[in-house]
């Protein structure tokens, strides 16, 4: 990656070099003792530089200049006239490259190509500054703050500590083992950085961005590329557009703004909340709350501590094994969740809802839309023009239904658990326990009502008409349809 750039310019050096007859080489080489807490600086274009440390007081340069023309004479006088400027003082020691200017020439070169490379050995403990363009820069085992920006060159920063800034264009930057906190701008060039023991702070365009083994936070702009976090912690901060974010293994709160892309998120040990639109969203083994907002989006996860809330739209929602509370709220997008260890509360319309083995209450609200859920501790159910269809519900049921059937199956054992049912167009079964104990009124219109369980029945009978009482008549039943039949039945029948 690193050599990518660096082709790139041989490659036009060499397409220059086809008009040249000729090539000359000279090497620059100086050592320069560097005062205590002074910085380098280096100015430089067109051409590498590759950076290296040392425990002694000095810095070592070596250049190597590069000229084709279209004869010896004219590289070497050429090569001649470039200058390397080397000016120490108290705070800084200063290099520059200059290279002389020649008017009226073709394509700006008057037939001449020309680089040069830089190798320098620095102290490792000296702040290092660089600016440069149309060259790769490469620095390994630094123990002090630089501050890099560079262009049209892959940047390569390895085995080294302290504050670090580096900035690039239109190439790529690489950052690996670096104590200290790390902060990258690029633009159109890929970022890798990895293993850095500090925070991290990453904002780029139209290229992916990676990160693995950050320990003190992550934050990340990007647009028109991918993001991937791994085995990473602190404080996660990702926004995104037009690609696609995965986060596995963080350790620490998580947030991610995305757009027009899928979001992935799985073993994240704090809360989490992820965002997106027009791409889907992926979770697992979250261990605080969790919240997803999306639009247009598969919503789909599993295996979630905290609390779980949310709101999609235009796309289906399926959850399981959720160790708390889940609050969904979609609009024309199926909602499916199972293993739910706390209540569920569940709201969509124009799609189906179902829920299995829910600890709490169930609520469903929905629209033109079917509800089916089985094993909940009580539901309450609100829809309309679909069936609705509740098995082995523990707890009080409350349901409103227009233009759809109802069908429902009470286990609820002692205690007071109360069943209010209503619907119009369709018919209502109600399943019970034999030793159910109810007070019941049940009516109907255009439709008849039957019941297995014997009755001491008040008033006058009727077949669209009851009120009575079942067993003990413990605990209230409220029946209401119209243009519909009621069943009252023993479970299993």
């Amino acid at each position: 990656m690193i050599r990518k750039i660096s082709a790139s310019l041989s490659i036009f050096f060499l397409a220059v070099t086809c008009f040249a007859r000729e090539e000359y080489t000279r090497a620059f080489d100086q050592t320069i003792s560097l005062r205590a807490g002074a910085r380098v600086f280096l100015e430089h274009r067109l051409g590498d530089i590759a950076i290296h440390t040392h425990s002694q007081p000095d810095v070592i340069v070596h250049a190597q200049i590069r000229v084709s023309a279209a004869d010896t004479n004219e590289a070497k006088t050429f090569a001649d006239r470039i200058q390397i400027l080397i000016e120490p003082s108290a705070s800084q020691l200063s290099i520059r490259t200059r290279y002389p200017e020649h008017p009226n020439s073709f394509m700006g070169f008057h037939n001449i190509s020309y680089f040069v490379r830089y190798e320098l050995t620095i102290p490792e403990t000296a702040p290092l500054d660089i600016r440069n363009s149309f060259g790769a820069v490469s620095v390994s085992g630094l123990k002090a703050n630089a501050d890099i920006t560079t262009s049209h060159g892959d940047l390569e920063f390895r085995d080294s500590r302290g504050t670090q800034r580096l900035q690039n264009s239109f190439a790529g930057i690489r950052v690996t083992n670096n104590n200290g906190n790390t902060t990258i701008e690029n633009s159109n060039g890929a970022v890798d950085a990895a293993d850095i023991s500090g925070s991290l702070s990453i904002r780029d365009r139209f290229a992916n961005v990676t990160a693995a083994r950050i320990s003190s936070g992550v934050t990340v702009a990007n647009s028109n590329g991918g993001v991937v976090v791994t085995d990473s912690g602190g404080l996660g901060n990702i926004r995104n557009s037009f690609g696609n974010v995965t986060v596995h293994s963080f350790r620490g709160d998580l947030t991610v703004n995305n757009s027009n892309g899928k979001v992935e998120a799985a073993n994240v040990d704090g809360s989490a909340e992820l965002n997106t639109t027009f791409g889907g969203v992926r979770f697992s083994d979250v261990k605080g709350q969790l919240s997803v907002r999306a639009n247009n989006s598969r919503i789909e996860g599993e295996r979630v501590v905290g609390p779980l809330v949310i709101q999609n739209s235009f796309g289906p929602v399926v959850v399981s094994q959720i160790q708390n509370s889940v609050r969904i709220q979609s609009g024309n997008g199926e909602v499916s969740v199972a293993n739910i260890h706390g209540g569920a509360n569940l709201k969509t319309s124009f799609a189906s809802v179902q829920a299995t083995d829910i600890a709490g209450t169930l609520e469903v609200e929905n629209n033109n839309g079917g509800v089916r859920a089985s094993r909940a501790r009580g539901a309450t159910v609100k829809t309309s023009f679909a069936p609705v269809s509740l098995d082995a519900i523990s707890g009080p049921l409350q349901i409103e239904n227009q233009n759809g059937m109802v069908d429902a199956t009470s286990t609820a054992q002692g205690g007071c658990q109360p069943v209010t049912i209503r619907t119009s167009f369709s018919s209502i079964r109600i399943h019970l326990l034999p030793e159910a104990s109810y007070r019941v009124t049940a009516r109907t219109s255009f439709g008849k009502i039957r019941t297995d369980f014997p009755l001491t029945v008040s008033g006058s009978l009727s077949n669209d008409e009851l009120n009575g009482v079942i067993g003990g008549g413990r605990c209230e039943m409220r029946l209401t349809n119209n243009n519909g039949g009621i069943e009252l039945l023993k479970s299993g029948s």
